[in-house]
Parts: structure tokens; C-alpha cells; sequence
């Protein structure tokens, strides 16, 4: 019984030492890629056919999915160049 009673603090103290598990990177929706842009913005771009200036809906969900449960930090700034949506204030 002594030697199981030993025991125990060394598995508590290991318990400890042992790294927190870390969150999968979001992997963001198939077809699309997103990059930050050299002033931290988000930079949006669907894979074929480029986005259009009437798509910032789409662009938007797709720069969701690469941001995380946070989301995008979108507002009135964001804006439609090079056929990619840009997300100024990046991930939330």
C-alpha cells in the first residue's frame, strides 16, 4: 500500500509536466486560399474562377473558415483587388 501511495505524486507531477494539447490550425474551405498580406490583412482567393466585386459574401465565409472560431475582422474597409477579397483588420 506504501509503494502505491509513492507512486501517486509522481503521476501527478508528470500529468503536469505533460504538453497541452494544441487546436488543429484551421484548415479553411476547399477551393479557396488565404494568406496575410505584408500590413497583417487577409487576403482571400478562390481557387479557378477569381472572385468577382459581387462576391464578398462568398469571400467572407471562405475567410471564416480560415480564421477560426473567432472569425474574420470584417468591416467597411474590406475590398475587392486582383480578384481577391482583402480583409484589412485580418482575423478577429
Amino acid at each position: 500500500m506504501r509503494a502505491l501511495l509513492a507512486t501517486v505524486p509522481l503521476f501527478a507531477v508528470a500529468a503536469c509536466a505533460a504538453p497541452a494539447p494544441q487546436a488543429p490550425a484551421p484548415q479553411g474551405l476547399a477551393g479557396y486560399t488565404a494568406m496575410k498580406g505584408p500590413a497583417g490583412e487577409l487576403i482571400v482567393k478562390r481557387a479557378g474562377a477569381p472572385f468577382t466585386y459581387a462576391e464578398g459574401a462568398e469571400a467572407k465565409r471562405a475567410a471564416n473558415s480560415f480564421c477560426g472560431p473567432n472569425g474574420v475582422a470584417s468591416g467597411d474597409l474590406d475590398n475587392f483587388r486582383d480578384d481577391a477579397w482583402v480583409f484589412p483588420g485580418g482575423c478577429a
